[in-house]
């Protein structure tokens, strides 16, 4: 959504996950120079670069008993992670530079995932798409029509310190922590080495988000529509979610003119890589706050 309107508005823009903060840091402050400037590194990366028995080969691949990469891959993976930061630490690239390189392994690394798009689980045997080689890519990008500010960290506390014109909400909508779900994309983006456990290799110290706590995400949601400064408040949110629609309703109508709209999709099923004949019903609650 951000991305989307670049191009005609200043954004701000945040997330709790760090794989989807640098993927921010890469949309929004990213335009066509910076992939004309990445090119020859993206070309090294596929037709040059080693690969490296580095954390992700000796735990993310067969090699060490998890399935969510090949062993080559992984090892290209591990390689293009390094190269990326050892170019940034050595100040052969800058922020955007960094950001958009980066975000090319993540993105490269997530489309031979042996996974249903979750990393909370993956396939006991390898999909097509995983034996396919890893491809570095790059982005096209839309030109910025300002400079875009990207966060990290609880949208609660940064409401303190912004205000604007419209507010659009994406939050989790049900009890499955993002940090458990893309636990893989944030160890590959931070380029760290942490203490795993499980099956699934996930890391300690992982975020825990009230949205996604039916007992906290009420106090959560009133909180924000109450604080936000801002003329308009959209969440988008599905039918199937740990708040109904009633309680929504009611929390943004004690604060403006409240309406809602709603959209038909079939919906997707976690542990598939298909969607089934039953549909979900996507809510967009729109609030214009009063004063």
């Amino acid at each position: 959504m951000a991305n989307h309107f670049k191009d005609r508005f200043k954004i701000v823009a945040n997330d709790l996950e760090y794989y989807s903060y640098a993927t921010l840091c890469n949309l929004l402050n990213n335009d066509s120079s910076t992939a004309y400037e990445c090119k020859p590194i993206l070309e090294y990366m596929n037709y040059c670069m080693d690969g490296m028995q580095g954390f992700i080969f000796q735990n993310y691949s067969e090699a060490g008993g998890r399935m969510y990469f090949t062993k080559e891959n992984a090892m290209l993976i591990d390689a293009g992670i390094s190269l990326v930061y050892e170019m940034y630490e050595n100040k052969q690239l800058n922020d955007q530079q960094f950001y958009y390189c980066l975000c090319s392994v993540l993105e490269a690394a997530d489309k031979v995932s042996n996974t249903t798009g979750f990393y909370s689980a993956y396939l006991k045997t390898f999909s097509k798409p995983a034996l396919n080689k890893i491809c570095f890519k790059g982005f096209e990008l839309k030109d910025p029509v300002a400079e875009n500010e990207v966060f990290q960290g609880d949208a609660n506390d940064l409401l303190k310190e912004v205000r604007g014109d419209i507010l659009y909400l994406d939050p989790p909508y049900t009890n499955m922590q993002y940090s458990n779900v893309y636990h893989l994309l944030n160890t590959i983006a931070k380029n760290e080495q942490p203490t795993i456990a499980g099956i699934t290799g996930r890391p300690e110290g992982r975020n825990v988000s009230s949205w996604s706590h039916k007992k906290k995400v009420e106090s959560e949601f009133r909180t924000l529509v109450e604080s936000a400064n801002f003329e308009y408040l959209i969440m988008s949110y599905s039918n199937e979610s740990i708040m109904s629609s009633e309680l929504i309703a009611d929390v943004m109508s004690s604060c403006g003119r409240y309406e809602m709209k709603e959209m038909n999709h079939k919906k997707f099923n976690l542990g598939t890589n298909i969607t089934d004949n039953k549909f979900i019903t996507e809510h967009l609650h729109v609030l214009q706050k009063a004063g």
